[in-house]
């Protein structure tokens, strides 16, 4: 493992490090912020008792759900009206400016704050915030509401994006370096080490493997982009990150589209030739705990090929989708990220032969890198225009 990290090359170098270190980085300071002392007294809050009392004497007051409009179609508390951070400024110009407003959203969430925030910027002075939102409201015994049916209808369009997600899974999931190291690892079990009653338990413990390292990577930048997009006080470096995805979504298309044309030649995304090496030397030991390892390398190391699709498909789950949502997604696009890999496996157990098998990925290997150029512009551009 020493010998791999020294040959770390800058074309997944910039991948990992300005996404995952990034991201990271800012996850730690938005904890940071976020748990100074007095931050709730300043905040001011109301609790569920005072908002139930308020709804049953009808008071005047604006009640703001600030959560996503699908969280807020399936349930909201009674005469909240669904107002994301974005839309503040938009749709609070019939708002009166001295009127009382109660701001809500998940759990202790950041969003109600940054509502508030844009809010008093707007001359709004009379907001509080009901930290608890919709939970806490339903563990009173408190009984809560459905979207409309304009909300309905707009629940049905934020789901026209889970074709691009479920495509862009298989996308990424059809590139060269994972496909060529399970072709690898199955070619030498099959040809060279003549245990072909080995390649079902090989490959589904690669497969298994890979599946699980990059659900637990995306979960990890999910969460950072949850709090980064969620907390107060961030909102430039939001943007930031935004853009930072865009640039590199935009910059590996621009290099897979070039291989498409002139395959090989400057800078190409792919696992490093001297890593290849490496890892060439852990198939051929051809045991389960080696597979399960080399997966997890294999997942590291092909982070130049697969991260900048990720990062930008998370980036669209984020806005588009509750977490619970959000987390059924990320569960179906690992399921297409490793449906090549599965398909590929059952050809070799139905008896293809190697050779033939590796031809076609010789020959497609251009074509892959085409598609995930295109879909990583498709990506870039649909994050530009939410």
């Amino acid at each position: 493992m020493v010998m791999l990290m020294k040959k770390i090359t800058p074309s997944w170098l910039i991948s990992i490090f300005l996404i995952i270190g990034c991201l990271a980085a800012t996850t730690f300071l938005i904890k940071k912020e976020l748990t100074k002392p007095n931050a709730s007294k300043l905040m001011g809050s109301i609790s569920a008792e005072e908002l139930k009392a308020k709804i049953d004497r009808k008071d005047f007051f604006y009640l703001i759900d600030g959560r996503g409009t699908t969280e807020y179609t399936l349930e909201h508390i009674p005469g909240a009206v669904n107002i994301t951070p974005n839309e503040v400024p938009e749709k609070t110009k019939a708002f009166t400016k001295d009127s009382e407003i109660v701001v809500y959203c998940e759990f202790r969430c950041g969003i109600a704050k940054e509502i508030k925030d844009k809010l008093a910027s707007l001359d709004f002075n009379n907001v509080r915030i009901y930290n608890e939102g919709v939970p806490g409201w339903q563990e009173k015994g408190y009984k809560t509401a459905k979207g409309d049916e304009k909300s309905l209808i707009n629940l049905s369009a934020r789901y026209s994006t889970a074709p691009l997600i479920l495509i862009a899974g298989l996308t990424d999931g059809i590139n060269p370096c994972a496909i060529g190291m399970l072709l690898f690892l199955l070619g030498y079990l099959i040809i060279f080490a003549e245990r072909p009653e080995k390649s079902l338990g090989i490959g589904v413990s690669y497969i298994a493997t890979t599946y699980i390292a990059y659900f637990l990577l995306g979960l990890v930048l999910l969460n950072s982009l949850y709090s980064i997009t969620g907390s107060t006080g961030f909102t430039l470096i939001s943007k930031l990150i935004n853009f930072l995805i865009i640039g590199i979504l935009f910059g590996a298309a621009v290099i897979n589209i070039k291989d498409y044309f002139a395959y090989g030649k400057g800078l190409s995304l792919q696992i490093p030739k001297s890593v290849r090496g490496k890892l060439q030397k852990v198939v051929e030991m051809a045991t389960i705990p080696s597979t399960i390892i080399l997966a997890f390398l294999v997942t590291f190391f092909e982070s130049p090929c697969s991260l900048p699709v990720y990062v930008g498909t998370l980036k669209i789950l984020r806005e588009t989708y509750s977490s619970v949502e959000a987390l059924i997604y990320l569960g179906l696009y690992n399921f297409m990220f490793v449906l090549p890999l599965i398909i590929l496996l059952i050809v070799v157990l139905r008896g293809e032969q190697m050779v033939f098998i590796k031809e076609w990925e010789h020959k497609n290997k251009k074509k892959m890198k085409l598609a995930m150029g295109i879909a990583q512009l498709i990506i870039a551009g649909w994050i530009l225009v939410m």
